[in-house]
């Protein structure tokens, strides 16, 4: 294989040990001999330090002066790489690691389908390696949200070895370099800071007229995310700004009407549910979210988005915290059953489960979604699946409101979104 063939780039950002074991597992690659640079965004953990302890001969460092969120960082040894003239380049997170023929077994596939633009792994829980985390993701434009193709399944051999998609997440791809370089892809657009980034990407490379893979026999294993409360709401503001901006540039013509009632519908879902749970705070990060997706404010928060999660459970907590027992009726959904029992037993330890309604104190009946619940007779609680409950009068005149304040929402938004998607087109132009 020729020089200049595969330059892998790898952001980190505070993640020391895992990130020498994902340069460990390129450094394994069989078939191919990458070049790696590793981009740090100023991760105050001794990354930059134990890079250049372990591997200062292997690899190149760059290091930013301050943290340029997940594009940023990527772009910064994109640019590099694409500079230096390599025919590919390989994304690769500080968590993740690549199987030794993955990075080959890419490469050979895009050189024999000079069609594809980008070709990603088939990504595996780390702690669980024989569950899928990712195979690829679908843009559902119908709905203005994305599927993850495998998420969180066993592998079973079911899903297609080849698997023609949308997108591809930066977890661990490989980008045809050609493609990276016409103007209407270029490399990662920066402006998103962190989130959907790579599900522009992705939908620019398929737009300019390459196809979009992903291969079984190209492995990687990622780290899971942790389950704890989040300090802030960072998240809410980049999920939520990003995810409005993509959909308002992005949408079919014909389907903008469509797409507006969506995004709207998202959004009143969000803050009535912050109401209805006094989270006032991630109320304020989700409208001004909505407002720069609108206005077309981009890049990084200016210091006034995000902040302390307010995220809470008090009023079910409050209610649970004195009844002695409860029945559950979990109406097949079997899996957020067992998680409302655990949330049961360590805040309200004094409150038994029974096992038939007449013993029961208190009895609970599991739904998807409260605010679609119509038995207002409360001779059950009907709790959905993100521990919102009706437990008192008050909670059923927000049920009951509930829709008549959508439409009417979303009759008094609706030109206000069709208006920033045509202008936010326009800048495109």
């Amino acid at each position: 294989m020729s020089d200049k063939q595969i330059g892998v780039v790898i952001c980190n950002y505070n993640k020391k040990d895992f990130v020498l074991d994902s340069v460990q597992s390129v450094l394994e690659s069989k078939g191919v001999e990458p070049d790696i640079f590793v981009v740090d965004n100023a991760s105050s953990d001794g990354s930059a330090a134990a890079l250049k302890e372990k591997y200062s001969d292997s690899i190149t460092l760059l290091e930013n002066s301050e943290n340029l969120g997940g594009s940023g960082g990527f772009n910064t040894g994109l640019r590099r790489v694409r500079d230096e003239g390599y025919k590919y380049f390989f994304c690769l997170d500080d968590d993740a690691q690549v199987d030794e023929n993955a990075l080959a077994v890419l490469y050979e596939y895009m050189e024999a389908n000079p069609d594809v633009g980008m070709a990603g792994c088939r990504v595996y829980h780390m702690q669980i390696p024989d569950h899928i985390q990712q195979s690829g993701l679908l843009i559902d434009f119908e709905h203005c949200s994305a599927k993850t193709i495998g998420a969180d399944t066993i592998e079973d051999g079911s899903l297609p070895d080849i698997i023609e998609c949308d997108t591809v997440a930066t977890c661990a791809v490989m980008v045809r370099a050609e493609a990276a370089k016409k103007p209407e892809v270029g490399i990662m657009p920066e402006d998103n800071f962190i989130y959907w980034d790579d599900m522009e990407w992705g939908h620019r490379i398929h737009l300019a007229g390459y196809r979009v893979v992903t291969l079984a026999s190209a492995k990687a294993l990622h780290q899971m995310g942790a389950i704890v409360r989040r300090p802030n709401t960072f998240i809410n503001y980049y999920m939520w700004r990003n995810r409005t901006n993509f959909f308002l540039r992005f949408t079919p013509e014909e389907m903008l009407d469509n797409m507006s009632f969506q995004l709207l519908s998202a959004v009143f879902d969000a803050l009535y549910e912050c109401m209805f749970r006094e989270e006032h705070n991630i109320k304020t990060t989700i409208s001004l979210a909505y407002q720069d997706a609108l206005t077309g404010v981009r890049g990084k928060d200016d210091g006034t988005r995000i902040l302390e999660n307010d995220a809470n459970d008090d009023k079910l907590i409050g209610f649970i915290k004195d009844k002695k027992s409860y029945y559950l009726i979990d109406t097949g959904l079997e899996d957020d059953a067992y998680y409302l029992r655990n949330f049961f037993e360590k805040e309200a330890p004094g409150m038994k489960e029974v096992s038939s309604e007449n013993e029961a104190e208190v009895v609970f009946e599991l739904c998807e979604n409260i605010f679609k619940v119509k038995d207002f007779s409360m001779k059950k609680i009907y709790i959905d699946i993100y521990r919102n409950a009706i437990i008192n009068d008050e909670d059923v005149l927000a049920v009951q409101s509930y829709e008549y304040n959508k439409i009417l929402y979303i009759y008094m938004n609706q030109d206000i979104v069709l208006d920033a998607a045509r202008r936010l087109r326009k800048a495109d132009k």
